[in-house]
C-alpha cells in the first residue's frame, strides 16, 4: 500500500470542505497517515508462530509401502484420518537421517515410510512414530484393535506431544491407556536399558513449555511396547538445520533429542 498516495487522495477529496492552515494540515496528515498504517498492518497475513505446520489440505492417499528386503529396517510414521502430516513434518525424516550418520548402520531404511491403521502394512516395522499433531487419536473400535494387536506382536510405538497444545494432554493419555488395558501407562526410571544404549542419558531435558523431567511407558512381559513424551524431541527433530523460528514448546537441544531418539531406534530394535 503507497500511504503517501492514499494521503495525496484523501485530502483532495477533502480540500473542497475544509480550509486547512498549517498547524491543521499537519494533525489531518498525520491522523491519515495512522489510519493508512493501522489498515496496511491488518491486511498482513499473521507472523510465524514458530510451529512447524505445513498448509493446510485434503488427506491425500498414501504412497504405496516400498517392498523392502528382510534385512533392511526402516522406522514408520503413524498417519490418522485426521492427521495430514503438518505438524513438525520433517521430524522422522530428519531422525532416520542422523540414526544413519551417526550410527552407520547400512541396513536402515533411509527414506520415510507412512502407514495408516487402515490395513496391515504397520505390521512390517518394527517402530512407529506417532506424533499428535495438536488432536486426540480418536481411534475406531477396528484402529484400536489393529494397533493393539502390533504392540502385543512385538511392534514399538513412539508418541510425541508438542507441549504448545496443552489442552491436547487430557484426551490423549487415557487413549493410550485404553490400547493395553493390561499394563499402566507410567515413569520410565532412569536406569532403564533405553536409556544406557548406545547413549547413557541420565536426565531428561524438557521442554521449557509444559515439559515433564521423564518419560512414560507400558510394558509387555517386561519389555516396553510404547513410550510416550510430553517434551516435544520430535520439535526438536524437525527443527535441525532449519534457520526459521523454534517451535512455542520451545523443545530440548538439538543433541540431547537426537541421542534419545536414536536409543529409542536401538532399543525397539534390539528388545
Amino acid at each position: 500500500m503507497q500511504i503517501s498516495s492514499d494521503l495525496e487522495k484523501v485530502l483532495k477529496r477533502h480540500g473542497s470542505a475544509i480550509s486547512l492552515d498549517g498547524e491543521k494540515a499537519m494533525r489531518w496528515a498525520i491522523a491519515v497517515s495512522l489510519f493508512c498504517l493501522a489498515v496496511w498492518a491488518a491486511s498482513q497475513p499473521p507472523a510465524p508462530s514458530g510451529e512447524a505446520v505445513a498448509p493446510e489440505g485434503r488427506l491425500e492417499p498414501l504412497p504405496p509401502v516400498p517392498k523392502l528386503p528382510p534385512y533392511v529396517v526402516a522406522i514408520a510414521r503413524l498417519r490418522l484420518r485426521e492427521s495430514t502430516l503438518r505438524v513438525d513434518p520433517m521430524s522422522d525424516f530428519n531422525l532416520i537421517q542422523n540414526v544413519a550418520e551417526r550410527t552407520g548402520w547400512e541396513h536402515l531404511y533411509r527414506q520415510r515410510v507412512v502407514v495408516s491403521l487402515d490395513n496391515d502394512d504397520i505390521f512390517r516395522f518394527p517402530i512407529v512414530i506417532f506424533v499428535s499433531e495438536h488432536q486426540p487419536m480418536n481411534l475406531t473400535l477396528a484402529e484400536q484393535e489393529r494397533l493393539r494387536r502390533y504392540l502385543r506382536g512385538g511392534g514399538f510405538l513412539f508418541v510425541s506431544e508438542c507441549s504448545a497444545k496443552l489442552r491436547l494432554r487430557p484426551a490423549l493419555r487415557p487413549e493410550l491407556q485404553a490400547l493395553l488395558p493390561e499394563a499402566k501407562l507410567k515413569p520410565i526410571p532412569l536406569d532403564h536399558p533405553i536409556y544406557r544404549v548406545p547413549y547413557r542419558i541420565d536426565k531428561i531435558v524438557p521442554a521449557r513449555r509444559g515439559g515433564k523431567t521423564f518419560h512414560e511407558g507400558m510394558e509387555l512381559n517386561g519389555r516396553l511396547v510404547l513410550v510416550y513424551s510430553q517434551n516435544a524431541e520430535e520439535c526438536s527433530w524437525q527443527s535441525w538445520r532449519w534457520t526459521g523460528p523454534m517451535c512455542a514448546c520451545l523443545p530440548p537441544d538439538f543433541e540431547y533429542a537426537f541421542r534419545f531418539g536414536i536409543n529409542l531406534v536401538y532399543y525397539a530394535l534390539t528388545h
